[in-house]
């Protein structure tokens, strides 16, 4: 008894992938990413939400609501599979250049945990910097996540979510690293509150209010569009800007050259990130004008809070370190350097 090949038949047989309509061999990257998201559903054709349950289940309305009720205008999905990420990043791709990256940050902790062994002081100013102005950056870190999380579940295309997927665990590396630093901390100064009162930190202390409210404010933006607006064009690069770029500065004038390299470490990630936001904007701007204007608009309602957010950390760099730096020119820095990267889009940044 021959045995029966589902897809033997010729007229129904498919030279590539049953989606890929391009007349080229996909690439790894396009296999990768192209049209994977779960709630395809049995078929891709163009009927949306894909869900292969009831469509009056609350997660298929949330996805009329959110993802094809955007203020982001287009064809959905249809509109949304051709972006691509501008460096292409598969899965195996990101774990391989993430290993080379966190071997570099295991060395340089091992290094600092040997040169600072019983050379710190329980009175060293900056052990209160690292404290109040420094540790506390994982809640935050952890509030990046959960957005460029949502991203990933209610984005119009797998391209996308596969992007914001590893931007999620980007997040996720630096809370880890930051949660190691404050237990290493703990374990040399059990009586100064490390690994143990930096949430405190996080919701009493004046200079990191600003943040937590505009970071709450985007967790609760369901629009795909507006939150990825936000959230990738506004707060993110204000607040990488600030803490990598900067920080890395400022550790380095206070003898911490160590965890400088490890802060100069995640801004590789953070440059990746703006580069997908720029790219992804500019997608969306081509395939419809509108959603220039919807862009700015959202660019225009978030930048205000967000840079607050950043003008609070004035004591972070002029008041609690030992060695300080002037904070205008540090806002001068991270103002230039957003500037010339919103200078990619047809939008302008808010006076």
């Amino acid at each position: 008894m021959s045995k029966e090949y589902p897809m033997k038949d010729k007229a129904n047989t498919y030279r590539t992938y049953s989606t890929w309509t391009q007349r080229r061999v996909p690439t790894t990257y396009d296999v990768a990413t192209h049209r994977t998201n779960y709630d395809i559903g049995e078929r891709y054709d163009g009927v949306v939400p894909r869900l292969a349950t009831s469509p009056d289940l609350p997660l298929p309305k949330w996805y009329r609501k959110y993802r094809e009720g955007s203020v982001v205008q287009g064809e959905y999905p249809d509109d949304f599979d051709d972006w691509r990420d501008p460096r292409e990043l598969t899965y195996e791709k990101y774990n391989k250049l993430m290993d080379q990256r966190e071997r570099t940050i295991d060395t340089l902790y091992e290094q600092a945990e040997v040169l600072e062994r019983e050379t710190e002081r329980s009175d060293d100013p900056w052990l209160e910097f690292q404290h109040r102005a420094f540790l506390p950056l994982r809640y935050p870190f952890h509030g990046l996540q959960m957005l460029a999380s949502y991203l990933t579940m209610v984005g119009p295309s797998s391209t996308i979510t596969s992007a914001t997927t590893l931007q999620a665990t980007d997040e996720i590396r630096r809370q880890e690293r930051l949660a190691r630093r404050a237990t290493q901390l703990q374990k040399e100064f059990p009586g100064r509150g490390f690994a143990e009162t930096e949430g405190d930190v996080w919701e009493d202390d004046e200079m990191w209010q600003p943040l937590r409210k505009v970071t709450e404010q985007l967790l609760v933006e369901y629009d795909w569009g507006r939150s990825f607006i936000g959230t990738n064009l506004v707060l993110k690069p204000l607040l990488d800007e600030l803490v990598l770029a900067q920080y890395s500065d400022l550790f380095n004038k206070n003898d911490s050259e160590l965890y400088a390299q490890v802060l100069d470490n995640f801004y590789l990630d953070a440059d990746r990130h703006m580069e997908v936001g720029v790219s992804l904007a500019d997608y969306i701007i081509d395939i419809d004008e509108a959603n220039r204007e919807v862009v700015q608009d959202v660019i225009d309602e978030y930048y205000p809070a967000a840079h607050e957010a950043i003008e609070a950390f004035e004591p972070a760099f002029e008041s609690i370190p030992p060695e300080t730096m002037a904070f205008d020119d540090v806002l001068d820095a991270v103002d230039t350097k957003y500037e010339r990267r919103l200078s990619d889009l047809p939008v302008s940044v808010p006076s």
